[in-house]
């Protein structure tokens, strides 16, 4: 561990301090008086808010920007940040800091829990593990005070080849948060949370410390949790340097309380296998068994930027190992990862005269990382590891390459080309019988993409765009353990030979802001070809991953609305607020043998949507409602279990009596109703009734906190 964070600290300060040397060197050749930047009446946090919208708006398609400091409510795990924004579908497991699902556009929805699909990032540099693959319950919100989401192919700058595109967490620092806080929060089911933040602003340099801790004991039986977090940043700047330097570390465990069947979902959703006297009950004993999930990550990374006349470049560095036990009822799998990866971009831009400009854009990533695994077999009686029946180093090593033209084309039209090539490696070595598992996969794409921008005026926003994506499967998919249950000695791993995954996708949409009134939409069609399918058997623990053999279609429609009433409705400066949300997912198996049945995972109709009442800017009131408004298939077949529909309203309540505390109240599922809020997907659902299958969501529950700032 030691050595690691040497080494990190070595590489990402040597290449920060190689970088502002060059560019300090090209600065000062560089006579040309910079453009002044006018500050009146803005903060730091207002002047990067516009530049990511600036940024946003550049993009011919589909994105969002979540600006933390308007969120209402918890914002403790990512399932609560997300799960209101359009295009983003977001399924909790078991209620707290574990993996919910988080799908766009049909990312990875066969993985149980989700661990591919989207490119997750901190400030344009990647999380992902080296194959691809991610632990989404490391992640604090908290420490987050933007979020820009890039739907789909629209995420190719920053590397992402995945059919859902990219989350890049805008960190917080001492310049866009520049107080300290203190946080506490409270709730149903034993949680509790507490966190401080030190921000310190000084001439040139900026420090920000975060650290929280979160514990609850959770809806469920078997099914408590913890995280602890540390973040910590440190940044410096010039009139045209800046360079910051990251270090993150968090640990995350809770017990999983696995799932239960259509039945006793219904009648016990707060109990697991293990406490009646079914065969599955008997054989799948969760108190016996105890699944959980422990992981430990330390991060470390370097961003610099420096700002010409016309050009803009960046060159990052990180590395993060990550310690994960991975517990299900019948295998553990235990893996010590190491990641390293480079990222470098750069803008230039030209102005040809009157209207016309033209930006450009080239970029490149690289990482590579060592995920060791060791599989061990689990005692039915009392959960203890029994032999390790496999052990295999997984190396893997990507290489993306980019660039993209935005040029005006007439006074309100702009056009977009971009090509990505992505080459990825996954190396797969036996360490208990070298060459019996042995395996080398290579895969390489280009990926191009073509899109068109036109603005009217500065309240609206139309835009199509045509993309090619590409997606590696993660060794979760290549080096799979075949559990055998009723055997648990004969356990085995097995290599599937897999092939990447593609996506051409056409998009089209439209943006519209205005001070009372907004709206979003896209819509979108994507052919998958060789899309990652896994087909769990009857444990739901027994699942491989295979490539369908025909195309599958992902459509949908993404839409956001909001607006507000004039103020002085019943006092001077109240006034009413709305939001809604409705996402369309219609995907389909065209040809093989699920023809024209629809991919299980997703809803195909889900609505949220919000009313508030402001009696004054500081204190607010409101009601929401999640809506899914049909049952939901299962399985690919279509043809046996379906989650059923429900309605979940909610509500929330927050006051900032002084200008430094904040207090809130958020309460959900109010009514009580009984639902599921997660399922395993199937290719055929089993004869069975009874095989465990589902996840109950938690009844009513509310959480309270406070924020004081000095």
């Amino acid at each position: 561990m030691y050595q690691f964070l040497y080494t990190c600290c070595r590489l990402s300060f040597g290449a920060g301090a190689a970088l502002l040397l060059v560019l300090t060197v090209a600065a000062a050749q560089d006579s040309r008086e910079l453009p002044a930047l006018s500050v009146v009446g803005q903060t730091g946090a207002d002047l990067e808010e516009r530049e990511l919208q600036e940024t946003l708006e550049r993009v011919p398609g589909g994105t969002n920007l979540i600006n933390l400091e308007d969120f209402r409510g918890s914002q403790m795990s990512v399932a609560r940040v997300l799960n209101s924004e359009p295009g983003i579908i977001v399924q909790e497991f078991f209620g707290g800091n574990d993996q919910p699902r988080v799908n766009i556009r049909g990312s990875g929805i066969q993985d149980n829990p989700v661990s591919r699909g989207i490119q997750l990032l901190y400030d344009g540099l990647p999380l992902n593990q080296a194959d691809g693959s991610f632990i989404i319950g490391l992640l604090d919100p908290e420490q987050a005070r933007f979020i820009s989401v890039y739907r789909g192919a629209n995420a190719m700058r920053y590397g992402a080849t995945t059919l859902g595109g990219a989350i890049d967490f805008g960190l917080r620092t001492a310049r866009n948060t520049p107080e300290s806080s203190l946080r506490l929060e409270a709730g149903s089911f034993g949680l509790r949370r507490t966190g401080l933040v030190l921000s310190q602003l000084q001439d040139d340099w900026d420090i920000y410390l975060q650290t929280a801790v979160t514990s609850a004991d959770g809806w469920r039986d078997h099914s408590e949790a913890q995280r602890s977090s540390l973040a910590l940043n440190i940044g410096w700047r010039s009139d045209v340097l800046e360079n910051r330097t990251y270090l993150n570390w968090a640990e995350n465990a809770f017990d999983i309380p696995f799932l239960l069947s259509k039945s006793r979902a219904l009648s016990h959703p707060r109990s697991v296998l293990g406490d009646q006297n079914t065969n599955f009950d008997l054989f799948m004993n969760i108190r016996n068994r105890e699944p959980h999930r422990d992981t430990q990550q330390l991060r470390l990374a370097n961003k610099t930027i420096w700002h010409g006349y016309s050009t803009t470049h960046s060159l990052g560095i990180y590395g993060e190992k990550i310690d994960d036990e991975f517990k299900n009822p019948v295998v553990q799998a235990n893996t010590e990862a190491t990641n390293i990866g480079l990222d470098w971009g750069s803008e230039y831009r030209h102005d040809h005269g009157t209207w016309r400009t033209s930006e450009l854009m080239v970029f490149a990533s690289a990482n590579r990382g060592s995920m060791p695994r060791d599989h061990f077999s689990v005692a039915p009686t009392d959960g203890r590891l029994l032999e390790r029946f496999a052990s295999v180093d997984q190396d893997a090593a990507n290489l993306v390459l980019g660039g993209q033209l935005l040029t005006d084309l007439a006074p309100s039209w702009r056009g977009l080309v971009a090509l990505q090539y992505a080459r990825n490696t996954r190396d797969i070595s036996d360490r208990l019988n070298p060459g019996v598992l042995d395996s080398d996969f290579r895969y390489q794409a280009f990926n191009p993409k073509a899109g068109l921008i036109f603005i009217p005026d500065d309240f609206r926003r139309y835009y199509a765009n045509i993309s090619r994506s590409s997606e590696a499967p993660t060794f979760w998919q290549l080096a799979v353990s075949a559990p055998n249950p009723n055997a648990p000695l004969n356990s085995y791993l097995e290599i599937a030979d897999l092939k990447m995954q593609t996506a051409t996708t056409l998009e089209i949409g439209t943006q519209q802001r205005g001070a009372r009134f907004g709206w979003e939409a896209s819509w979108y069609y994507s052919e998958v070809k060789n899309e990652l399918i896994a087909e769990v058997r009857d444990f739901a623990i027994d699942g491989t991953t295979v490539n369908y053999n025909h195309p599958t279609i992902h459509q949908g429609v993404e839409f956001g609305f909001n607006a507000r009433t004039p103020s002085g409705l019943w006092r001077a400066d109240d006034h009413l607020s709305f939001r809604a949300i409705y996402n369309w997912s219609d995907f389909r198996f065209d040809g093989g043998r699920y023809d024209g049945k629809r991919v299980a995972g997703i809803p195909e109709h889900l609505l949220f949507g919000e009313a508030g009442y402001w009696f004054h800017p500081a204190l607010f009131i409101s009601l929401n409602v999640r809506h899914q408004p049909s049952d939901t298939f299962v399985d690919h077949s279509n043809a046996g279990l379906k989650q059923d529909a429900y309605t979940l309203w909610g509500a929330k309540l927050t006051w900032s009596p002084r200008p430094w505390l904040d207090l809130f109240v958020d309460a959900q599922n109010i009514t009580g109703e009984t639902y599921q809020t997660a399922y395993v997907i199937r290719g055929f659902s089993p004869d069975d009734p009874n095989v465990p299958t589902f996840i109950p969501g938690p009844d009513f529950h509310l959480s309270a906190g406070m924020t004081a700032r000095w």
